[in-house]
């Protein structure tokens, strides 16, 4: 008979946690509601505050927020997708640079649709609202989709 291995703790959790990424305390407190009590999971969130493992000042969720919101910036993600993202795990959002929206849009476009090709009045509307629908899936505001589009038929 094999031997059962003994259930890990709900600190030996977070510790998995945390050493895979960073986490925000609502993020790592859903994660264990699945498995653990509550008593359980807040002594593991308390022992991961007091060694600094996990945000709990404002000044520490801010940070946390402002690395997860430049990992989405690279992966060319809209502001409104990046706060709300942010909002879900528990994280303060983050301010927009409309430069930078404007420069990831124009990126994201630039290979994949051409409007200054298109002579079909018919053909350029269609295209234009399949690029704006693409662009608001990323989290890009209208104000943006807007000047990307006028840009484009330059």
């Amino acid at each position: 008979m094999k031997e059962r291995k003994p259930s890990t703790t709900a600190r030996n959790k977070v510790m998995d946690y945390l050493a895979r990424r960073d986490h925000s305390e609502k993020e790592l407190r859903q994660k264990l509601k699945r498995q653990y009590s509550s008593e359980e999971i807040e002594i593991a969130i308390n022992y991961g505050k007091d060694r600094g493992w996990i945000p709990n000042d404002a000044a520490s969720r801010k940070a946390l927020a402002v690395k997860a919101a430049e990992s989405l910036h690279c992966k060319k993600k809209g502001i409104i997708y990046i706060n709300s993202f942010l909002k879900k795990k528990g994280l303060p959002e983050v301010e927009s640079n409309d430069e930078q929206e404007l420069e990831k849009a124009q990126e994201l476009v630039k290979n994949k649709y051409s409007l200054s090709e298109v002579t079909d009045s018919e053909e350029k509307r269609r295209l234009v609202a399949k690029l704006s629908r693409f662009l608001l899936s990323r989290g890009f505001r209208r104000n943006t989709i807007q000047q990307v589009i006028s840009r484009g038929r330059k």
